[in-house]
């Protein structure tokens, strides 16, 4: 596919905020399962293993498939890839609502994860690519917190709805909604386009001008292993158990760890974490241009500093709520801060050889299976063994992806190098 772009910054400024108001929108939908869990289990209608089971498997799914989200990005037209999403999405929503059978919520929250395949690869192929060069940079960084109001709209959503039906009426509604505006908004824009020779990134932080520049067919496999991406990736999966996975099981644990904590009050709590979490980024932007100057350095710091609340997390329980919930927001900062160098300027170093899509699809591949283990491992080892027992499994965690981001740092380090 030519790569095309928004020459008039009017229209590139308007782009974007459609783009971000999608995002958020369907990145609320796609989490209203993980919203509704503890809605789920206090109705009795599903286990906690059984909620992990289902959060899972969309992850397991969504995998991959961002892979092959990524590579058609780059191919085939953004616009066909999100319309393709919003699609499939409210069909898998509306049937869960007239489903209260495990099996039947299993295969369509299955089939919602494969739908969205092109999703977020196309998202940020728009934003990162595809805008006025003038407001890339920007765009790279704030289509982030995107995600962020997402999520908080998917546990107010959770929080203020009595029954776990009304959770996906809503996001069955927020889906067509959502899809009749980027049908209409997103032929107008495409028809607004020009082709680009493309000479610019727009991303501050790197130079405008290339020294060096990786052959653009080099094979995937040769890319990942020369740049150090490929040391990252088991690192990048297990930071997303703490920037998304670990927000999903929170309202169970607090729930379940505290007498007298109601569903819906464990839900609206997990939203002052996530409140909290949108200061990560500013702090990583601030830190990242003034002080590391490089994304793997600085992913190994985030990981070692989120050891101090995970260590004070263990006393959940015991001590006020409060306090965990100063630790959970503490967490899910510093994994923001860790995650928007993964998703927003990681893939962007790869923009001046065409692999943008390809590149944020595999993180994204990544990322989901970090949810993964955060929804199907945390939800057993609490079933089996208890809250404690999970967050020390955490704290392993964090440790072993700061160690893998250091051992990546060298490779990464010579690779911007030569950018």
């Amino acid at each position: 596919m030519k790569n095309k772009y928004m020459e008039n910054e009017h229209l590139s400024l308007m782009l974007f905020m459609v783009v971000a108001v999608i995002y958020c929108l369907i990145y609320m939908t796609k989490n209203c399962f993980s919203a509704a869990m503890v809605l789920l289990v206090s109705d009795g209608v599903l286990t906690k293993t059984q909620t992990g089971n289902i959060s899972a498997m969309f992850y397991l799914i969504y995998a991959p498939f961002q892979i092959v989200g990524g590579l058609a990005a780059d191919r085939f037209s953004p616009y066909k890839l999100i319309a393709i999403g919003l699609l499939g999405a409210a069909i898998s929503n509306i049937v869960i609502i007239f489903a209260g059978n495990y099996y039947v919520m299993m295969a369509m929250w299955s089939f919602n994860a494969a739908i969205q395949f092109g999703v977020w690869p196309a998202i940020f192929k728009i934003v990162s690519t595809m805008l006025s060069p003038v407001h890339r940079h920007n765009a790279v960084f704030y289509i982030t917190f995107s995600g962020t109001a997402g999520s908080v709209l998917s546990y107010l959503v959770a929080g203020l709805v009595s029954e776990w039906k009304t959770n996906f009426e809503i996001s069955a509604i927020v889906l067509f909604a959502s899809l009749a505006l980027w049908l209409v908004a997103g032929k107008y824009f495409d028809k607004n386009m020009i082709d680009e020779d493309p000479v610019s990134h727009g991303v501050a932080h790197l130079p405008e001008k290339k020294t060096h520049n990786p052959k653009s067919d080099d094979s995937m496999i040769k890319i990942l292993a020369t740049s150090g991406l490929g040391i990252m990736l088991p690192a990048l999966m297990l930071q997303s158990m703490f920037s998304v996975g670990v927000q999903a099981v929170v309202p169970t644990m607090l729930k379940e760890s505290y007498a007298g904590m109601s569903a819906s009050a464990a839900s609206v709590l997990n939203i002052f974490p996530i409140l909290v979490a949108i200061l990560g980024k500013y702090v990583m932007q601030f830190f990242y241009r003034k002080k590391t100057h490089n994304e793997s350095l600085s992913m190994t710091i985030c990981m070692l500093c989120m050891l101090v609340p995970l260590f004070v997390m263990l006393f959940v329980g015991k001590i006020s709520v409060w306090y965990i919930v100063v630790m959970v927001s503490l967490i899910l900062l510093i994994s923001n801060a860790s995650s928007i160098v993964s998703t927003a300027y990681l893939p962007v170093c790869f923009s001046s050889i065409g692999r943008t899509g390809t590149v944020s699809g595999i993180i994204n591949a990544m990322a989901s299976l970090g949810i993964v283990m955060a929804n199907f491992v945390s939800p057993r080892l609490a079933d089996m063994f208890g809250w404690v027992e999970v967050v020390y499994a955490w704290i392993i965690f964090a440790f072993v992806a700061a160690l893998v981001f250091f051992v990546a740092f060298f490779p990464w380090k010579r690779f911007v190098s030569k950018l």
